[in-house]
């Protein structure tokens, strides 16, 4: 599990008073003219998330107009935007905490920005760049981010005509710098490969009881053969009923979901744990034990990759497995 590093801060009040109207626009909104009064600055131009918390956009605009913050990470391409309607840009409306939209992640680089107000035709677009010198830290109990290896415990599963395996420096993952890919070409089946991921200890993962407020989150990107009727990774989550330290099939719950290929970027794969007892109809599935999703008796995780053998070759990878709570993953 990663460390939360909770930060507190002192948000100074706004300078000035807004009067509203409380019987309709504000003129000067809706025909005023546009203007910066106080230049957007980022509140860091190098920022070390853990230990400067966000970093906050601060400026004054002339009238309430929608304004935009896009920000690019120059290595990655992790994106992240944040938008108002607001005069007054701060911390109240413009915290960036060093997500990202969508995967990947930001990592240690430069960040582009570029702020533009959209309604303004003659309004110029604003640039600048700031520097991630260490990332944020993830919220919830990681599972695996596969920068440490193998673990002792996992078990494996290729086709002979198949490469699976941990890569790293490829600049391909969804954060930090390795990611688990498979690759090859299976003309005679769906299946291509499996990782079986278990602690080292061989015990639960050391989740909590609650599976309503518990999300699963994954990183999925398909490479090759890709498409919603082309490739998927079906997912098993196999629970310790009994509490004897292994899962066993005959008597014991195993809950599967699958998620198919959509496009050849990323994929954020995120499933609330206590919707794995049903189906894409909202039936209950059929399990061997109890039936009951119950997180802190989970085992292993399986990462099944499947792919249509019509369709030549195929190549996926996956990142990041991480658990969250009362919402999910945020890369």
């Amino acid at each position: 599990m990663k460390k939360l590093i909770l930060c507190l801060a002192v948000l100074a009040p706004l300078a000035g008073c807004r009067e509203e109207d409380p019987d309709g626009p504000n003129l000067n909104d809706l025909y005023g003219e546009f203007s910066v009064v106080t230049d957007i600055q980022p509140s860091h131009q190098s920022i070390d998330f853990p230990s400067d918390c966000d970093l906050v956009f601060n400026g004054e605009l002339s009238k309430n107009t929608d304004w935009q913050i896009q920000l690019t990470g120059a290595n990655s391409g992790a994106p992240r935007t944040l938008t108002g309607f607001d005069r007054i840009i701060s911390a109240e409306n413009a915290a960036w905490n060093g997500g990202a939209t969508t995967f990947p992640s930001f990592g240690l680089e430069d960040v582009y920005v570029e702020i533009s107000f959209p309604n303004e035709a003659d309004a110029a677009v604003l640039y600048d760049t700031i520097t991630v010198t260490a990332t944020n830290i993830d919220v919830g109990t990681l599972i695996t981010g596969f920068e440490d290896g193998n673990g002792s415990n996992w078990a494996f599963f290729n086709q002979a005509t198949v490469d699976g395996r941990i890569a790293c420096g490829t600049e391909e993952s969804a954060t930090g710098n390795c990611h688990y890919g498979f690759n090859g070409t299976v003309g005679w089946d769906w299946a291509i490969g499996s990782v079986t991921i278990r602690p080292d200890n061989g015990g639960p993962f050391g989740l909590g009881a609650n599976a309503s407020n518990l999300y699963f989150n994954m990183g999925f990107k398909a490479l090759e053969n890709i498409g919603e009727s082309s490739s998927f990774v079906l997912l098993w989550f196999d629970e310790d009923d009994n509490g004897d330290g292994v899962y066993q099939e005959a008597t014991e719950d195993r809950f599967t979901f699958e998620y198919w290929s959509k496009y050849s970027t990323w994929n954020l794969i995120t499933k609330n744990y206590n919707d794995l007892q049903f189906d894409s109809e909202g039936a209950a599935v059929v399990t061997n034990g109890n039936g009951l999703p119950e997180p802190d008796k989970l085992v292993s995780i399986n990462v099944f990759f499947l792919a249509n053998p019509d369709n030549g070759n195929a190549r996926a990878i996956v990142d990041q497995l991480i658990f969250t709570e009362n919402e999910p993953y945020t890369p």
